[in-house]
């Protein structure tokens, strides 16, 4: 204010009348600007200024304000992954397979199956295999056949396993059932494998 009140005074000074009224005019100009100069303060000390965007002090989180001292949520262990999973598949069920070993042991999908002491199954590929049934097909011998030598030439077969029991904690199928018979196996043999076993397969016995 004070750069300002100097030019105001002389800018009055040219627009008053020549003579004894320029000295008192110019006079009163400079007691004005004076007097203005001295309207002007510093700010006081003891205002905060500040230091935040509005010249005001940015405001702190309170402790207990939402989020505050929390960190950012992440995955719980053991939650499942971007591939479905996740949860996992039941266990399926076994065989009693006594192929090589007379006590018999727990298999799943096997190629050569001793089902029971008069059945046997060779070179099976399996479709399915859960803990409720099993669905494959292969070839097919046994005592009931050796007449014909089937076991040189066994006949081809597809069967399903099924009717799951457990035994000391684990799933045996129990039962198979033909779902087809090769066009190589004649009524008979087919009747012969019917009655051999019953559609039973061996299970462990329970201890």
């Amino acid at each position: 204010m004070c750069r300002g009140a100097l030019p105001r005074a002389r800018g009055m000074m040219g627009a008053t009348e020549e003579g004894g009224m320029r000295h008192t005019i110019l006079a009163g100009a400079l007691l004005l600007a004076v007097a203005a100069c001295g309207q002007e303060t510093d700010p006081a000390e003891d205002v905060d200024v500040g230091t935040g965007p509005t010249g005001r002090d940015s405001p702190a989180a309170d402790e207990g304000s939402p989020g505050a001292g929390q960190a950012s949520p992440s995955a719980e262990e053991g939650s499942p992954g971007p591939e479905g999973g996740g949860a996992s598949a039941e266990p399926a069920a076994f065989v009693l397979n006594r192929y090589g070993d007379e006590a018999g042991f727990a298999d799943q999908r096997p190629t050569d199956y001793v089902a029971t002491e008069f059945t046997t199954f060779q070179d099976m590929e399996w479709d399915t295999w859960t803990d409720t049934s099993a669905r494959g097909e292969g070839e097919v011998s046994g005592t009931w056949c050796l007449d014909q030598d089937c076991s040189r030439d066994p006949y081809d077969i597809g069967i399903e396993l099924g009717d799951p029991v457990e035994v000391d904690g684990t799933l045996y199928f129990s039962a198979y059932t033909v779902t087809e018979y090769g066009d190589d196996m004649p009524a008979d043999m087919r009747a012969a494998l019917e009655g051999s076993d019953d559609g039973r397969l061996a299970v462990p016995v329970e201890e």
